[in-house]
């Protein structure tokens, strides 16, 4: 059988709503012209026997593709827990051995320089992240979280992740809550919660 994607007249890189839309709308394509007389019924009927083969094929690598996100798969499981551990360094040298550079690499590269305190690049790294999965809420959640920590000029790199309640007193004077939706106290919250889900990667 020839490759599912270009029986949509897609390719593996669309989106998935965008495949799954094309799929619909020839599927109801196909569908009205099966009833039809002649060889243009038949070649309805064949079409869309020819297209739900495809979207078959092409919903199993979606479900590989989401169980690999959401469970690890090898070396990202391994590089997880390295992270984790704040073993830092060789994590790197796990992802650097990996060419095939998906979205979840691009994460947890994000991750790493996110610990090393190196914002830009985790940003860099996330957003790719996001691009090549724009389905991934917690991926475009991330990404959001950081924009307000680098957005705002207050931000201490030293203390990203820290629970405000164990910063020595002279970082939690004046961390009132006030007007400013970035004031300290919050920007803490949201230092502290963005940690948290960036490391939670197969929760």
């Amino acid at each position: 059988m020839k490759d599912p994607y270009s029986v949509l007249g897609l390719s593996a890189e669309t989106p998935q709503d965008e495949l799954k839309e094309r799929y619909e709308k020839l599927k109801a394509e196909y569908g009205e012209q099966r009833f039809k007389s002649g060889a243009e019924g038949n070649e309805g009927a064949r079409k869309l026997s020819e297209l739900e083969a495809a979207w078959s094929m092409i919903s199993a690598d979606f479900e590989k593709k989401q169980a690999e996100e959401t469970f690890g798969d090898g070396d990202y499981g391994a590089i997880d827990d390295l992270i984790k551990n704040g073993n830092y360094d060789e994590a790197q040298a796990r992802l650097d051995g990996i060419t095939a550079r998906n979205a979840r690499w691009h994460y947890l590269q994000s991750i790493i320089y996110y610990k090393r305190e190196w914002l830009s690049d985790s940003r860099t790294q996330l957003a790719e992240a996001v691009r090549l999965d724009p389905r991934n809420d917690k991926y475009k959640s991330a990404l959001e979280k950081l924009d307000l920590v680098i957005g705002n000029p207050q931000a201490d790199p030293h203390v990203l992740g820290v629970d405000p309640a164990q910063q020595p007193p002279s970082q939690q004077e004046g961390q009132m809550c006030g007007g400013n939706m970035l004031s300290n106290c919050c920007l803490a919250y949201c230092l502290t919660d963005c940690c948290c889900s960036m490391t939670r990667c197969c929760g």
